[in-house]
């Protein structure tokens, strides 16, 4: 059944594996179909792939061990922010540009973490990117406010969690939806203005 270089076959299979994650979901997508559709017996799969997930994580662990970097790098810009006094520009570290550039280049990872990942590993990938923005927000005006940059009540950490879901949600809401890259560069920019407004706002700054 199987034709080719292995190459060529495991290039058939990633594509394979893709197009039906992407039509299915990775519960719903069967091992022998896909190995069918690749043109392979289920034997020369295992000399390719561990399993089903070892194909989906190929797939969707670039994008996220992008965002957690992001975040990760973001923590001391954010620090340096605070510590200048310059507030505002901890909404600027990660810019309606920078997350149009990040969901372009991963939006078929994304679509399969954010649509197709139920029964893997990645399927709380939505919550653990809110945990993320939840905790460098909570610490970094945390910060702000001991230095006396803001002199209002700080969101709790259960109202910062909800108000940060529902940001990292609305932005997600372009690959849910399919976007093409011009009207997704005009919603990104209309979500990251409408909650930098709400954040100044509750911040009264």
């Amino acid at each position: 059944m199987a034709y080719g270089t292995y190459d060529e076959t495991h290039q058939r299979i990633l594509d394979s594996g893709l197009e039906m994650f992407l039509e299915n979901g990775f519960e719903r997508t069967n091992l022998r179909d896909l190995c069918a559709k690749a043109g392979v017996t289920t034997g020369s799969f295992y000399r390719h792939f561990e399993s089903k997930e070892d194909i989906f994580s190929i797939f969707v662990q670039p994008a996220v061990d992008e965002i957690k970097k992001d975040f990760a790098d973001a923590e001391p810009v954010c620090r340096e922010a605070v510590e200048a006094g310059d507030i505002r520009r901890l909404w600027m570290i990660m810019d309606a540009d920078r997350l149009l550039d990040y969901i372009y280049r991963n939006f078929d990872a994304l679509k399969l973490l954010l649509k197709c990942s139920d029964g893997t590993k990645y399927s709380d990938f939505l919550n653990e990117v809110v945990c993320l923005e939840t905790d460098i927000s909570l610490r970094s005006l945390g910060m702000a406010k001991e230095r006396g940059f803001i002199s209002v009540e700080l969101p709790s950490e259960t109202e910062m969690h909800m108000i940060c879901h529902a940001y990292i949600s609305s932005v997600f809401e372009a690959v849910w939806h399919d976007l093409g890259r011009e009207e997704m560069e005009k919603y990104i920019h209309t979500i990251v203005t409408f909650f930098t407004a709400g954040a100044y706002q509750v911040l009264g700054l």
